[in-house]
């Protein structure tokens, strides 16, 4: 299994690629990307990472003042992205 920080460290990279690819940051991503939550789960027969990373929304006029949560899925025993998915946040109100 490989350890937490190279886990959270291969789920920023794949952020950043797919942020660069899109156009949606401008570098450095480093600082809008932001560790939400880490959790250690079984998908099947293999142990995997579930990282949840937010980046600030934006609209095609700029940042819009809140975040988005993204899921990433990263195999335990090779440290590759497997899924990336939107994460939904219960409302609190």
């Amino acid at each position: 299994m490989i350890a937490v920080k190279e886990a959270v460290a291969k789920a920023v990279e794949f952020a950043e690629d797919m942020l660069r690819e899109r156009n949606v940051m401008s570098p450095p991503y480093g600082s809008e990307i932001l560790l939400e939550e880490v959790e250690r789960a079984k998908d099947g027969p293999n142990d995997v990472w579930l990282i949840t990373l937010s980046v600030p929304a934006r609209t095609p006029l700029g940042p819009i003042g809140r975040r988005e949560y993204k899921l990433f899925t990263v195999r335990g025993d090779t440290g590759e992205v497997v899924s990336m998915k939107i994460r939904e946040l219960a409302d609190t109100r």
